[in-house]
């Protein structure tokens, strides 16, 4: 059975097509093997490469020391890339790259697992589960319709066209449907720019880590306190790897889409980087261990303690 399923992954990755942004969603397509898009600039490498090993020596991420790299773009209008990690043929972990207006790159979000964001393999099984699709014969027939959307951590999604039309958005990482159509799409995300476009110039350049902190996985509908208590306060949340350093379980929602979805996440620890910049660590069953810039988080969602 894990032949198969490697197989039908291999047989995905062929038949996705040229992803688009948002903004070029309406444009037409052609079915473009992943591999001709895999070509990117010597810096980009150089970056992702460099923050790979600084997160290698991590006992997370350890099997990055090892791990082969494919970079694809995320589409025009995105001014991203994704990173996926495979060891022994197997996902470990993925990382998220943008563009900085003023040049460079900015390391947009990281994680460390099997299911790693837009993994075809999680994609198709999610297809198949949710009665989607019939069998992965419907797909070797005619290839699937997708685009990755990506404008923030808490906004990516794969766009998929079925073969009568309808529209779909499913999560980057779960594969799950989302209760969302084209119109709350682009409503959600018309006045967005890319994460590296709408943050401050960095201090320094990203290269090491400076602190790290790993935590116990929780269950966060244990309680649920953005139900009925006020969020953590500005002055709150600038103390949260202190809350965090002591073992405190902090929750994190965002609700997105007029309320349709939300998004309540277990924060499990941190990574502060040489230039103060401060990731913090979720635990999900999918994609594993996913690390989100504190900014990204706090213009979309809330911590609850």
């Amino acid at each position: 059975m894990r032949n198969w399923t490697a197989m039908i992954a291999a047989v995905l990755s062929a038949l996705l097509l040229t992803t688009l942004s948002p903004q070029a969603a309406s444009a037409s397509t052609a079915s473009v093997p992943t591999a001709s898009v895999q070509a990117v600039d010597a810096p980009l490498q150089q970056h992702v490469h460099n923050w790979a090993e600084a997160l290698s020596n991590q006992p997370a991420f350890k099997a990055w020391k090892t791990a082969a790299t494919t970079i694809v773009p995320l589409g025009p209008g995105t001014h991203g890339w994704l990173a996926t990690f495979t060891a022994a043929g197997k996902p470990v972990g993925y990382m998220i790259v943008n563009a900085r207006p003023e040049g460079g790159y900015a390391l947009g979000e990281y994680g460390a697992g099997s299911h790693p964001a837009f993994d075809p393999n999680t994609m198709y099984n999610a297809l198949l589960r949710q009665g989607l699709i019939g069998s992965y014969s419907e797909i070797a027939k005619k290839p699937l319709h997708l685009e990755r959307l990506y404008l923030s951590p808490m906004l990516a999604a794969w766009k998929w066209t079925a073969p009568n039309a309808e529209t779909y958005y499913l999560d980057a990482w779960t594969g799950e449907a989302l209760p969302i159509t084209d119109s709350a799409w682009s409503a959600q995300t018309v006045s967005r720019k890319p994460e590296a476009w709408s943050g401050e110039k960095p201090k320094a350049e990203l290269s090491k880590l400076a602190a790290a902190k790993t935590n116990q996985s929780f269950d966060p509908f244990e309680r649920m306190p953005w139900l009925n208590q006020a969020p953590l306060s500005n002055q709150q949340v600038a103390k949260l790897t202190g809350m965090l350093d002591k073992l405190a379980q902090i929750r994190y929602t965002a609700e997105l889409f007029k309320s349709s979805v939300l998004y309540v996440l277990p924060a499990v620890g941190y990574h502060r980087w040489n230039n103060d910049k401060l990731f913090v660590a979720f635990e999900q069953s999918f994609p594993g261990t996913r690390y989100i810039p504190i900014e990204a988080l706090n213009r979309e969602g809330r911590f609850y303690r």
